[in-house]
């Protein structure tokens, strides 16, 4: 690789030239992928401590304390 090589948009490279068509299915494939893999976890209930850290997030913070 040349030096000018290394300071050419990806691009311009050839790196980038791929149909529009094949990225936009590979984008929904790995969706679909990612939605079966981590799924379930929507159904599980939230641990105590993290609701309690996001009621936190909701209230004002008093002022004696930083």
């Amino acid at each position: 690789m040349s030096k000018t090589d290394k300071h050419q948009p990806a691009s311009q490279a050839g790196l980038l030239q791929t149909d529009p068509h094949t990225v936009s299915a590979v984008r929904d494939k790995l969706g679909e992928q990612l939605r079966a893999m981590y799924g379930k976890l929507e159904e599980e209930p939230l641990p105590d401590r993290l609701l309690d850290l996001v009621r936190q997030l909701g209230q004002p913070r008093s002022r004696g304390k930083p």
